[in-house]
């Protein structure tokens, strides 16, 4: 740059700068930091940055899903991939018919790593014919699909099993769930085409775990290279298990009558070391199949046992006590889970991810007194009741402390929604767990409220996930932090109001309780904008903690949350990274709100305002023409949206997959119907819209006022 005796600038070496261009290298790593979508838009800069966003490791982080909700599209997008440079290497088939001569096997196949068939309808003769064009497969799921399994002829000429053995000596992981004709004889065929299995999923089949049964369809103790056709047997599996049993890692046998029996049999098979186990919903397991898991697979990091009724604080105890390499851990809705027994989780030294949701007899003091507390667990004492006043400290108090500390830096999801939770809890909660990536607090009614949000905020900054439904004791002043800097002050604006006349003080109100909440809510809104517009003032002693203070927020549940306003959405919502918002039955919200939403919060991709009442076409309008990223809209039940709402989605989201219209009786038929070529549309043609035949029509809707430029 020069400086001229005239004062004024001038740039050389302009044509050096436009040439300038980083090192393909540098601008993976750069990408390697975005999300999906902000590397697709990324990857439109130049012709670098776009081969930049092809890189392997990004495209193994992508799926491309076929058919429901846009199956009457698959031809189309079939022939738009034909001509596509842009390669796939995952794809996802969901309620489709399948045929072979499908220009995509041709093309995709030989390259293709995953395939995943979810309730699709073809042939066994088809199937295979598929398999034998995809050579390349690591993961293969075949969910749901009774067609070619219902005849139980699939893979029935060894040339087929020999020859697709070799071609899939690759595939790692092999998915079989909710196959109701999966018997022995296709089960064995299936995995003997995979020989190298890590991973095997049978989540949702009809496996028969009783011994009886087997004897009915296996009389003489034949072989099992006689399979039977008609049913499908955990003896004949376990077989299988024997023999694999060096190479698997990962089994899932979740949604199945596995008891205790046969968990204890699985786990003690000889050189079985599984790295994850899923067995959500089995109501059969008991303690001592969960005794034969903790004896023999020490080497479990991820276990999933929720939905199971029959777990007790027994259970628990042998888990944490033996499992002491697990990472993850869900017990959701184990009912039979005290407060004792989640207070062993604290002998998980490693443990990141804890789901304890719905566990019906669990209080706060499993928060307070067991995941939070700082004292450690004497192992000799393990089997007795836990109590603070009885624990005895190892000689090592130091090392016990820096391993306590490193314990809830771990963590990094947690989910404990619909517990009796109080304040506390959750304080404790924010204190303790400093690293938490995920919380979920939904229908915490006692628990969550804007005291405890204020300390969500205030501690927990690396939030990317945050769930608070339905806690109706979230407000405005807990998300703006407007009045929370001093708790008496909070205290006054939730009772405070001002009768109309003043001057009567005999004046008895007519109105009903809750026309007088109604009444409140206007002042209590008014209170809290008043503070947010005289934020800047000097030595406000009425702010706290925004939600704005959670940079990283990706995802955020506030339905329910029936106290929020416009006056949140204007004041605490602004993130860069935003990407899935649910707003639904949050009815004070209107179009003045998602103005302010939709200008400050541009990566929105999912948006759910259903039942949200008082949105109209303008406040739509003001999404369609900001929020450029957005696929899924969700504003079912709004019954002040018309037309217009339909014409400004039309016009302005490019993007847009799906739209949930129901009951939204402001639209027409006609103008539902012309929105469907273009994007997934639900709604209900004779229930939840007007209909044009022996119907009365509404009056049209009224013309939208004129709209300044948008930015």
């Amino acid at each position: 740059m020069a400086i001229m005796s005239d004062g004024k600038t001038r740039m050389s070496n302009m044509s050096d700068m436009d040439n300038f261009q980083l090192p393909i290298d540098v601008i993976i790593h750069i990408l390697s930091y975005l999300s999906t979508s902000d590397r697709m838009s990324a990857g439109l800069v130049n012709q670098t940055w776009h081969e930049a966003s092809l890189a392997m490791k990004f495209l193994d982080q992508e799926e491309l899903v076929l058919g429901r909700p846009h199956a009457d599209n698959l031809n189309e997008v079939i022939e738009l991939l034909q001509h596509s440079t842009r390669p796939f290497y995952h794809f996802v088939f969901r309620e489709v018919e399948l045929k072979r001569n499908m220009p995509i096997w041709d093309q995709y196949g030989p390259h293709m790593k995953s395939l995943v068939l979810l309730c699709c309808d073809l042939s066994e003769k088809t199937l295979v014919e598929i398999f034998k064009c995809c050579k390349s497969l690591k993961i293969l799921r075949i969910n749901a699909c009774r067609e070619c399994l219902m005849s139980g002829r699939l893979l029935e000429d060894e040339n087929d099993i020999k020859e697709l053995s070799e071609t899939f000596k690759n595939v790692q992981e092999l998915s079989l769930g909710y196959n109701r004709f999966l018997s022995d004889a296709l089960f064995n065929r299936l995995v003997a085409i995979c020989p190298n299995l890590e991973s095997l999923s049978l989540i949702g089949c009809q496996i028969s775990f009783h011994y009886g049964l087997y004897k009915k369809f296996y009389p003489q103790n034949i072989s099992f290279s006689e399979a039977s056709k008609s049913i499908l047997t955990f003896l004949n599996t376990l077989q299988y298990l024997k023999q694999q049993a060096h190479k698997l890692k990962h089994l899932n046998f979740g949604y199945t009558l596995i008891d205790g029996n046969a968990l204890a049999t699985l786990s003690a098979l000889q050189d079985l070391k599984l790295e994850s186990l899923m067995l959500q919903s089995c109501y059969q397991l008991t303690i001592e199949g969960i005794k034969g898991l903790t004896q023999y697979q020490t080497y479990l990091k991820i276990l999933d046992i929720s939905f199971c009724v029959r777990i007790t604080d027994a259970s628990l105890l042998c888990i944490c006590k033996n499992l002491t390499k697990l990472e993850t851990l869900r017990i959701k809705r184990c009912r039979a889970v005290t407060d004792i027994g989640i207070k062993y989780i604290k002998l998980l030294k490693n443990l990141q991810e804890l789901d304890i949701s719905e566990d019906e007899l669990l209080t706060g003091d499993c928060i307070t007194h067991g995941l939070c507390s700082g004292y450690n667990i004497d192992d000799n004492n393990i089997g007795q009741n836990v109590d603070s006043e009885n624990i005895n400290f190892t000689s090592s108090e130091k090392n016990d402390l820096i391993e306590e500390t490193t314990r809830k830096e771990n963590m990094r999801v947690l989910s404990a929604n619909a517990l009796h939770l109080h304040e506390e809890s959750v304080e404790c909660i924010t204190k303790s767990f400093p690293n938490l990536r995920q919380l979920e607090l939904s229908y915490c009614f006692n628990g969550v409220t804007d005291k405890t949000i204020q300390m969500i905020f205030k501690e927990l900054v690396h939030l990317q996930t945050l769930k608070i439904s339905h806690c109706d004791e979230v407000s405005d002043a807990g998300l703006t932090g407007m009045g929370t800097g001093n708790h008496e002050y909070v205290e006054k604006i939730q009772v405070v109001h001002k009768p109309e006349f003043t001057e009567s003080r005999l004046r008895i109100s007519l109105r009903s309780k809750a026309e007088e909440e109604i009444v409140r809510d206007a002042d209590r809104k008014r209170e809290i904008m008043h503070l947010c517009e005289n934020v800047f003032q000097p030595l406000n002693p009425f702010s706290g903690f925004s939600l704005i203070r959670l940079k990283c927020l990706q995802e955020l549940d506030l339905s329910g949350c029936n106290r929020i306003t416009d006056v949140s959405l204007k004041h605490a919502f602004a993130f860069p990274e935003l990407k899935i918002l649910n707003l639904s039955q949050c009815q004070q919200i209107t179009h003045i709100g998602l103005d302010y939403l939709s200008k400050n919060n541009p990566a929105i991709e999912y948006l759910n305002l259903n039942r949200c009442y008082n949105i109209s076409d303008i406040g739509i309008s003001y999404l369609a023409q900001r929020l450029h990223r957005l696929k899924r809209l969700l504003i079912q039940g709004c019954s002040q949206l018309t037309d217009h709402t339909l014409d400004s989605i039309k016009l302005y989201c490019k993007s847009l997959h799906y739209l949930d219209t129901r009951y939204c009786r402001g639209m027409s038929v006609a103008g539902l119907q012309s929105l469907s070529h273009l994007l997934y549309v639900d709604w209900h043609k004779h229930t939840d819209v007007v209909s044009t035949e022996n119907e009365i029509l509404p009056p049209p809707a009224p013309p939208l006022p004129s709209l300044p430029s948008l930015p």
